[in-house]
């Protein structure tokens, strides 16, 4: 009995001690912090919350694949309470006490750059996913160093919607913008585009971030006899503007800038009437993977969304997070170690094909993603008109810093920026040159999916169905694998 007793113990202790040297190995893969940034509180806290989101479905995927570099990714999320000061604390704290070698954020363009500085200081790399101010990584910001930015910027966008104004009948336009880093940069930005494509701007009113009241603004533009509205702000307060201009009887084309407003979530908020009709520039289009620079990450994404029923009117924006992860990921990996001196040489030679289209960053640190105009058409959404990201090999930001068109003659950028007008004039496949004629490049040198040739030359789009309508018959051009 004595010795079946002794037997005993010593069985236990031998598998105890098993359990003690694995368990060590099992921890021994500590997770890679990444550090993220939103408001998750604040006036922008629902935009916040759905960035967060989308991160966090790309870490649970990265995870669930082995990680990175054999270790898990471990988000540490900080909110900046929708406050450029908040921000900057967040800051300090991942890269003080957290030792985070990286961070994501930080939704607006004043909360991005209340941060830099001190990410600067740390040498702590950035890698931002919303924000649009051109101060981000103009190289005289302080800061700007450390920047990494995969969302375009107000000029971007402004170059890539600017060619639809003379078609759209855009003339006196008034400009409703919040008043940040984020609204004053896209009114100069686009104020020069409206200029160039025979636009007016007639007036130009600032909102505060909590404001809901625009009646008075309105008001002024409806007096000044404006035939378009041009928004810079969030969807919750851009769909309180359509609703108001319904209600004053302001009945105008109506454009909405910065990517995160889109026609699902201003028919949802707003309505289906106070919606009809108005555009948006996104950078996503979460119907059709194939406008995505990597499609199977798209289905997987929305996938994913959906499955953990999230609000369907944040996808566009939760794809800023999904985005801004995979390419912190992919940075990693070519760094071979976790830290930021590492992390930020990958990065100025990255490229990711994600959401975006393809995120690779010039010398400023900024990356040039796909451009889409959509629609409210018959309360559904639809797609107007696309501009590409920056792609493979031959359609590349010049060295000056803006972005190259798509459309190029000889495989050599035209050194204008990407039109939807200059698409027009594309040959078909078959009458492609390598020496001469225009080329288009979509998925290398293919058309897109969505668009076929047409006998006078043209590449015009089939009519896709798909749950949310019908790619609308305007679609001048895509150009973005």
């Amino acid at each position: 009995m004595k010795i079946s007793r002794v037997i005993t113990l010593a069985v236990l202790a031998a598998f105890a001690g098993v359990l003690a040297t694995g368990a060590p190995q099992a921890q021994t893969k500590e997770p890679i912090k990444v550090g993220l940034i939103q408001p998750l509180s604040g006036p922008i806290a629902a935009a916040g919350s759905y960035i967060t989101n989308g991160a966090k479905i790309a870490v649970e995927r990265i995870n669930a694949k082995g990680g990175v570099l054999g270790r898990p990714l471990e988000l540490i999320i900080e909110d900046n309470k929708s406050d450029p000061a908040e921000t900057r604390n967040a800051a300090e704290k991942l890269i003080v006490r957290d030792k985070v070698p990286v961070i994501i954020g930080a939704w607006g363009s004043s909360m991005t750059l209340a941060m830099m500085p001190l990410a600067a200081q740390h040498g702590i790399p950035l890698v931002v996913e919303t924000s649009s101010s051109s101060k981000i990584t103009d190289p005289k910001t302080p800061g700007q160093k450390v920047v990494s930015r995969i969302s375009p910027t107000s000029e971007l966008e402004a170059v890539g919607a600017g060619a639809l104004i003379p078609s759209l009948g855009m003339k006196k336009i008034g400009y409703l913008a919040v008043n940040t880093d984020w609204g004053r940069g896209a009114v100069a930005a686009f104020g020069e585009a409206f200029k160039k494509n025979g636009a007016t701007v007639e007036a130009v009113e600032y909102v505060g971030q909590a404001d809901t009241d625009f009646y008075a603004q309105l008001t002024k533009f409806k007096a000044a006899g404006v035939d378009s509205v041009v928004i810079t702000d969030d969807a919750p307060k851009a769909a309180k503007m359509l609703q108001q201009m319904k209600e004053l009887g302001l009945n105008v084309k109506v454009l909405v800038t910065g990517g995160s407003a889109w026609p699902d979530s201003i028919v949802q908020l707003a309505g289906a009437k106070a919606a009809e009709g108005a555009m948006f520039i996104n950078f996503y289009n979460p119907y059709d993977p194939a406008m995505a620079g990597d499609a199977e990450a798209s289905k997987a994404y929305v996938e994913d969304w959906k499955k953990k029923g999230l609000p369907w009117i944040g996808v566009v924006e939760g794809m800023r997070g999904f985005d801004a992860v995979y390419v912190v990921a992919k940075a990693i990996e070519m760094a071979k170690e976790p830290t930021a001196p590492k992390i930020m040489t990958a990065l100025k030679t990255l490229e990711s094909r994600g959401l975006y289209g393809l995120n690779k960053f010039d010398q400023n640190g900024q990356s040039y993603c796909n451009i889409i105009v959509t629609q409210v058409k018959d309360g559904k959404y639809s797609v107007v008109a696309i501009t590409p990201s920056s792609s493979s090999g031959r359609c590349l930001p010049p060295s000056s810093g803006g972005p190259a068109s798509c459309v190029t003659r000889g495989g050599r950028p035209l050194g204008r920026p990407p039109s939807f007008a200059h698409a027009r004039r594309a040959r078909p496949a078959h009458r492609q040159r390598p020496d001469r004629g225009w080329r288009l490049c979509p998925h290398g040198d293919r058309p897109h999916p969505h668009l076929r040739h047409h006998a006078s030359g043209q590449l015009r789009p089939r009519r896709v169905l798909h749950d949310g309508g019908v790619l609308s018959s305007s679609l001048s051009s895509v150009c973005g694998a």
